[in-house]
C-alpha cells in the first residue's frame, strides 16, 4: 500500500480550453503549484505557447521536458544560464537589460511593467526612457510587454492598472506583443495576446474549471479507543464515547497543515469521516465505523479551496504545501 498524488489530464484540458482564446503561458512554478512539474509539462508540452517559471533553475528543470518557450518571471541572478539552456526573461530596468546584453540574451528579452502591485516591474516615466533608449542603441527586439493585474476582483482598481500600463508602455516605441498575467483577466475586454495562466489551469479560483489533483492514502490501521482515552498527541482528542479509529499515514510532513487537526473530512467508501486528534509528522487519526477495513482507500484532499477555509488560507497554499507529499503520481486519463 501506498499514499498517491492522483493528476487528472481532462480535467487539465478542460479548464486550458477556458483560456484558449489567448496564446496561453502556462505557469508551472512551485513544482506546478505542488502538482509535480515533471508531470504536467509532458501533458501540457503540445498544447500550449510557452511555459513560465519563477527562476533561470526551474527553467532549467522544465527545459529536459520540452522544446516551447520557456519564461522566467521572477528576478534573473544568472543570464548564463538562460543563454545555455535557451530561457526567455523578463526585465524592468536598463541594468536587467545590460546584463543581459552583456550575456547575449539581449534577444530574450520580455519588458515588465508594474501597472499596482509594487513587486517587479518598471513603475516611472524616467525608467521606461531610459529602456527604451538603451533598446534602440543595441537594436533589441523585445518579446512582449506584460504585466501582473493583482486585484482582478475588484474591476474598478483593474482598470486603473490597465491605464498605468497603458501610460507607461507608449515610451516604448515597438510594438511587440503584450502578455498579461492573472487567470481571471480572460474576462476582461483589454487588447492583448497572451495570458499567463497560474491557479486557474489547476481548477481553481474560478466557476468554469475542475481541480486537477486529490491525494490518496489508505487505512495503514484501525482500532478500538474506550471513553476518556486519549488519541494522538497532547491529550488534544479525549474519546467521548467508546468507538472506532483509523491511522491513514500521511502527515504534516507530506504537506497536511498541522493547523487542520480536527478540523477537515476525509472520504472511505464514498463517505465522509471527521479526523480527529493532532496531525503527526506522518499519519493523522480518523474516527470510523465498522464499514471501513484495513487497507481501504482514503481520499485525503479532492478540493484545495474547501481544505483552504477551514484554515483561513488559500488554496495556493494547500496545493503547494503538497509538494512534499510522499506519494507516487498516477495519472488519471
Amino acid at each position: 500500500m501506498q499514499n498517491f498524488k492522483i493528476i487528472s489530464e481532462k480535467n487539465l484540458l478542460f479548464n486550458l480550453k477556458q483560456f484558449q482564446k489567448k496564446r496561453v503561458c502556462a505557469m508551472v512554478k512551485s513544482n506546478a503549484y505542488g502538482h509535480g512539474i515533471k508531470e504536467i509539462v509532458s501533458m501540457l508540452s503540445d498544447k500550449v505557447d510557452y511555459f513560465g517559471v519563477v527562476s533561470e533553475n526551474e527553467g532549467k528543470q522544465v527545459r529536459r521536458w520540452t522544446n516551447k518557450p520557456i519564461l522566467v518571471c521572477g528576478r534573473v541572478q544568472n543570464f548564463r544560464v538562460c543563454k545555455m539552456n535557451n530561457l526567455e526573461f523578463m526585465i524592468e530596468n536598463e541594468t536587467d537589460l545590460q546584463r543581459a546584453i552583456v550575456c547575449d540574451v539581449g534577444d530574450k528579452c520580455h519588458l515588465k511593467i508594474d501597472s499596482g502591485m509594487n513587486r517587479f516591474g518598471a513603475k516611472s516615466e524616467l525608467q521606461m526612457i531610459l529602456i527604451e533608449k538603451m533598446l534602440k542603441e543595441n537594436k533589441i527586439k523585445l518579446k512582449s510587454i506584460a504585466t501582473h493585474f493583482h486585484c482582478l476582483e475588484d474591476g474598478q482598481e483593474t482598470l486603473k492598472n490597465y491605464d498605468t500600463f497603458l501610460r507607461l508602455k507608449k515610451y516604448i516605441s515597438q510594438q511587440p506583443a503584450i502578455c498579461f498575467g492573472g487567470s481571471n483577466v480572460i474576462d476582461c475586454p483589454f487588447d492583448y495576446d497572451m495570458i499567463r495562466v497560474g491557479i486557474g489551469l489547476y481548477g481553481y479560483e474560478r466557476k468554469d474549471v475542475k481541480p486537477i489533483m486529490k491525494i490518496e492514502s489508505y487505512i495503514a490501521k484501525s482500532f478500538y479507543a474506550k471513553s476518556g482515552e486519549s488519541i494522538g498527541y497532547g491529550n488534544n482528542y479525549v474519546v467521548k464515547k467508546s468507538g472506532l479509529y483509523a491511522v491513514v499515514p500521511i502527515g504534516y510532513g507530506d504537506g497536511l497543515f498541522r493547523n487542520l487537526s480536527g478540523k477537515f473530512c476525509i472520504e472511505i467508501n464514498g463517505r465522509k469521516f471527521h479526523s480527529v486528534g493532532k496531525i503527526c509528522m506522518d499519519v493523522f487519526f480518523v474516527k470510523i465505523d465498522n464499514s471501513v477495513k484495513v487497507g481501504d482507500k482514503v481520499v485525503v484532499m479532492q478540493n484545495a479551496e474547501q481544505m483552504a477555509k477551514s484554515v483561513n488560507t488559500i488554496s495556493y497554499e494547500i496545493l503547494t504545501n503538497f509538494s512534499k507529499c510522499r506519494a507516487k503520481t498516477k495519472i488519471q486519463q
